[in-house]
């Protein structure tokens, strides 16, 4: 049976909220060259980060910009969520950024974790570059400079929908919701 965190709305007003604490906070400034998505998942593990919010500060460029897009299913017209890659090799400037820090199950692994940074972004605002946004994938390089805020997030963990195991799951980074700890 779901948790009912996992179902969907009973209601129109209908919402799920765990309270959590601010714990440090980061200016981060990645230089040119540098993979947006590698080097936040480094400082998650130089630091011990579990949880963060990121948000940008100040933006630079990015070249290229590797991100999905929702795509039709071809296969599956009730999959919904069906996501394709998409690159954009000409240089962009980076309009808005936010996502999050959080552990994701290691690939292969049994049960244990490793920090990611899902993060959504617009860019654009250069020749021959439309505005366009999406989920951020590895291969997004800094072009300039890139600075953001990172707060660390303190009292959650992590729960996984209730059919999920960490070996053999069809899904193996699944939608999770919180859990307030003390």
């Amino acid at each position: 049976m779901p948790e009912k965190w996992e179902m969907d709305a009973e209601t129109p007003s209908s919402y799920f909220a765990v309270e959590a604490k601010r714990g440090r906070e980061f200016v981060l400034r990645l230089p040119n060259g540098a993979d947006v998505l590698l080097a936040l998942r480094q400082f998650a593990l130089d630091k011990n980060i579990r949880f963060a919010k990121v948000n940008a500060a100040f933006m630079g460029g990015l070249m290229p910009t590797k991100f999905l897009v929702w795509t039709p299913d071809t296969r599956d017209i009730t999959n919904w969520h069906n996501e394709t890659e998409m690159t954009i090799d000409n240089i962009s400037m980076l309009l808005a950024l936010s996502g999050q820090i959080g552990p994701r199950p290691v690939k292969g692994g049994n049960g244990e974790t490793e920090p990611f940074a899902a993060l959504h972004f617009v860019t654009g605002g250069s020749w021959n570059c439309p505005t366009i946004g999406g989920h951020m994938n590895d291969g997004t390089i800094v072009k300039g400079v890139l600075a953001c805020y990172i707060t660390e997030i303190l009292g959650i963990d992590v729960l996984y929908p209730s059919n999920w195991r960490p070996v053999g799951f069809a899904d193996e980074y699944p939608e999770n919701w919180y859990q307030e700890i003390k």
